[in-house]
């Protein structure tokens, strides 16, 4: 079940007019059909009003009755996995401009905390459907054994739980897939003055908010300019949940991708993680 993400018509008016201005109205069509809705997690924005938000990366998470830190098989060489992010659907739901994601619950992604990942593999991504917020409490990581040596695995702060916590704040937003590749077969046929346009802007030319930055993206196209992920706009069997930036344990972009049959029924148990090598 393919489950489209589009612009909002504000959104894409906003993207139509920074196109123009970039003068590559002669291929509005083309970028436009690269374009899709994002949830971008990022800094607070200045002049935002309000508590600080759940959502974070880094840090010790917050987590709900009956958590269960996920890792290795138990044993002596038994290494947990890397806490990354916490998400409050709730929070999110208002930037959630097509509805993909449930309107209530807790998400909590985490990554391999040893050098065995391949690539592309499974990871686990834990949904707590009926947890709110306030039900949360830090993880007692002194308690657990897993966490007996600081040391041990492999991360970097705000990618583990020894580093400090990033609040994230959410924004609903139009994003581009990128257009010029360097490897692979770009999306679009676009003529060489466009291209050389196009890799002549400065980063935030196209960006419909700029203000709302992003360290993380939710829902949102492939950034990256080396290889796609998933095909942009929805038109694979499976999209990009979770834009995740680049960790200092990989020092690639991380990417956690969801079937859109899934994602439909609000199943994160098949989450796979991808590293975009270079």
């Amino acid at each position: 079940m393919t489950r489209p993400n589009p612009v909002t018509a504000d959104d894409g008016r906003t993207l139509r007019r920074l196109i123009g201005d970039a003068g590559l109205g002669p291929w509005e069509g083309e970028l436009m059909g690269l374009a899709e809705h994002g949830i971008a997690l990022g800094p607070r924005p200045a002049g935002h009003r309000g508590p600080e938000p759940f959502s974070r990366c880094g840090g010790v998470p917050a987590v709900p009755p009956g958590f269960v830190w996920p890792g290795a098989e138990p044993g002596p060489d038994a290494l947990p996995d890397c806490f990354v992010a916490q998400i409050d659907l709730a929070e999110v739901a208002p930037a959630d401009a097509n509805h993909l994601l449930p309107p209530r619950g807790l998400l909590y992604f985490f990554f391999p905390g040893h050098d065995g990942f391949g690539g592309r593999d499974a990871v686990t991504v834990l949904h707590f459907p009926d947890a709110t917020a306030e039900g949360t409490a830090p993880y007692d990581v002194a308690s657990d054994p897993a966490f007996a040596d600081p040391e041990a695995g492999w991360g970097a702060p705000p990618w583990e739980f020894t580093g400090p916590p990033a609040p994230l704040y959410a924004a609903g937003k139009a994003m581009l897939a990128q257009a010029v590749r360097f490897h692979d077969d770009p999306p679009v046929d676009l003529p060489e003055e466009a291209v050389d346009r196009l890799t002549a802007l400065p980063s935030a030319a196209l960006d419909v908010a700029p203000r709302h930055g992003a360290w993380m993206v939710l829902l949102g196209p492939d950034p990256e300019t080396d290889q796609y992920v998933v095909p942009p706009r929805g038109r694979g069997p499976e999209r990009i949940l979770l834009a995740a930036g680049r960790p200092e344990f990989t020092g690639c972009p991380l990417y956690y991708v969801i079937r859109d049959e899934d994602l439909a029924a609000a199943d994160f148990s098949r989450v796979e993680a991808v590293t975009v090598q270079h």
